[in-house]
């Protein structure tokens, strides 16, 4: 666990799940006692208060669910959330025949994904284009990587620095707060974002 916090969601869920299982006896009890007392199957007055327990226990679950499995980070407050931002020079990596600082490998069926492989520090990392993008040539950002608040003077310093051939990763994490914690998500990685820099398209490996 991340954060204590994460223990208000985790009673905030036995709560609504203790009331669903309570919900269905209590509906099951008055309707036995419909049967037995009144000798019928149905009355409104028995309708109108399952439907009432009904949707208070949809409204908590779908309120909980949505902020527990449907968060959208981007539409959360810069009090809700992290970012940092870290930058590290490529290194050039080999297969023996080609040097390249990254190997773009096409993946999925379904969907056209790509897998980046690039090194750093003497260290390989794998990412997917879901949650990476490559740029090369004269600009350093591109229209995917626009969606995130990059310092473009500190991206122009690195172009000079090391030779256009860098990686920026963007992490942003939920703050451990109480509201983060309904959702459980406090103190957990929300969202993380490579931007990788090469000069140009012949520093690139391309697997199929």
């Amino acid at each position: 666990m991340k954060s204590t916090w994460n223990l208000v969601g985790m009673a905030l869920w036995a709560i609504v799940l203790i009331y669903g299982i309570w919900m269905v006896h209590d509906m099951r009890v008055r309707r036995i006692k419909l049967i037995v007392t009144e000798k019928r199957n149905f009355s409104w007055r028995n309708l109108g208060k399952s439907t009432l327990e009904l949707v208070v226990f949809l409204v908590a679950f779908i309120a909980m669910a949505k902020v527990t499995f449907f968060q959208d980070v981007n539409q959360l407050s810069k009090s809700a959330v992290n970012t940092s931002y870290q930058f590290e020079p490529l290194v050039i990596d080999s297969d023996g025949d080609h040097s390249y600082y990254v190997q773009v490998k096409n993946a999925g069926n379904k969907r056209p994904i790509q897998q980046y492989t690039y090194l750093v520090n003497g260290e390989k990392y794998h990412v997917d284009s879901l949650n990476a993008t490559i740029v090369m040539g004269k600009h350093n950002t591109n229209v995917q990587s626009s969606a995130y608040d990059w310092d473009q003077k500190q991206l122009d310093h690195l172009d000079i620095r090391y030779q256009k051939a860098w990686v920026g990763t963007v992490t942003t994490t939920y703050k451990k707060t109480f509201l983060n914690g309904i959702g459980l998500h406090a103190g957990r990685q929300a969202n993380r974002f490579s931007l990788i820099r090469i000069p140009d398209k012949s520093f690139m490996n391309t697997e199929n």
